[in-house]
């Protein structure tokens, strides 16, 4: 909540343009950093992120991407064309991504969602 309330007051300093560049830049580097801190076996996981706007995508695919580049290209187009003051929403479906945020992988004993966002809000204090 901290962070919201962090975003919003920057906001409210910068103008339309900079808010902008603010909101592709952070939801760039989530992106990046969720996907890169996916653990890896057959690549499903990191390559069933998916980005939208202003609504979750709820859908599962058969991406594989061990790399993690064609998912970050793929969301970063999106978030390249994101019109101003929408949501970004950055989400995974498959049915154990919960648990591998919760400490049920070796790769990721940390998850990887709560240590993206923990990088993030340092970058704002």
């Amino acid at each position: 909540m901290d962070f919201a309330l962090s975003l919003q007051a920057l906001g409210e300093e910068l103008t339309d343009d900079a808010v902008q560049q603010v909101v592709q830049k952070v939801a760039l580097q989530a992106l990046r950093g969720v996907v890169m801190k996916s653990p890896v076996d057959t690549g499903r996981f990191r390559g069933n992120w998916t980005v939208s706007v202003d609504a979750k995508d709820t859908s599962i695919t058969d991406a594989t991407d061990k790399g993690g580049g064609e998912t970050i290209a793929k969301g970063a187009a999106l978030i390249a064309a994101l019109p101003p003051y929408r949501t970004v929403w950055i989400s995974n479906n498959l049915p154990y991504a919960r648990r591998l945020e919760t400490g049920w992988s070796k790769q990721a004993p940390a998850g990887v969602v709560a240590l993206t966002i923990a990088e993030i809000e340092s970058q704002f204090r």
